[in-house]
């Protein structure tokens, strides 16, 4: 068997430590399908063009070259768009990536925040005017409440306030139909007392949310912890920043798209 020259084994080995990986090869069906992923705008300085990291480390070629204040290498983005595996090239950051949305991550709501806001604002409705009725038609679970519990559960406290939604599935192929997970911070405070501190209560939840029938509905709503030494104050005050930098506001009530 004949032996390859030095000088061409030297030439592949070069390249292939110069080169970047190859991207994984998307699985089948992605193609077509909506893909959403948060990551960082790259500077790719060997072809002259801007390019997307993703937080998992992959590597996007947009198909377009990204908006100029967009433009900016290290800058934090979330983006939307379908791969295209079809376009290929020997001049490539990584996989052809058809951007349909960009946004500072900074910045981001998604429309399943948004979607998750607008019935959390109906479930602070609920308690706040006593009505189980309005409860029951967008949480599944308070089916099984009695009115005298709903009653007993709500004495003594009004004023429910949503301050702060994070869904925690925001992102990779995007699914009708999906359920829509996240935690919130919400307050209450207690009506009719005397006391002159600590009439206010904060809490932080984890919610699941389903289509029924084709509504969405709550499915599950349990106390969350961020972590088992994490300070609840310092957890508040730094969800109620993140409120006023992704929403701005504090009080999602009055929250605008």
């Amino acid at each position: 068997m004949r032996k390859l020259p030095a000088i061409i084994l030297l030439a592949a080995f070069l390249l292939a430590a110069i080169l970047p990986p190859a991207a994984a090869a998307p699985a089948a069906g992605e193609a077509n399908q909506l893909f959403r992923f948060k990551g960082k705008v790259r500077w790719v300085t060997s072809l002259g063009t801007y390019a997307l990291l993703s937080d998992e480390g992959k590597q996007y070629h947009p198909v377009k070259q990204l908006p100029r204040p967009y433009q900016k290498d290290e800058l934090a983005v979330v983006v939307e768009g379908r791969l295209r595996p079809d376009l290929v090239g020997s001049r490539m950051y990584g996989v052809a990536f058809e951007v349909t949305q960009i946004t500072r991550a900074d910045k981001y709501v998604s429309p399943e925040e948004w979607e998750a806001v607008r019935l959390l604002l109906l479930r602070m409705a609920a308690f706040n005017e006593k009505d189980i009725v309005k409860l029951r038609a967008i949480d599944k679970m308070a089916l099984k409440l009695s009115r005298d519990q709903f009653d007993t559960w709500l004495a003594g406290w009004g004023n429910y306030t949503l301050h702060y939604v994070e869904a925690i599935n925001n992102f990779g192929p995007r699914q009708a139909g999906k359920t829509i997970e996240g935690i919130c911070l919400y307050s209450r405070e207690r009506v009719n007392s005397m006391a002159i501190s600590g009439n206010r209560q904060y809490a932080v939840m984890r919610f699941t949310l389903a289509q029924q029938s084709g509504d969405w509905q709550f499915t599950a709503m349990d106390a969350y912890q961020p972590g088992p030494e994490t300070d609840m104050d310092e957890a508040v005050a730094d969800y109620l920043a993140n409120a006023a930098e992704r929403f701005g506001t504090t009080d999602l009530a009055k929250a605008k798209k």
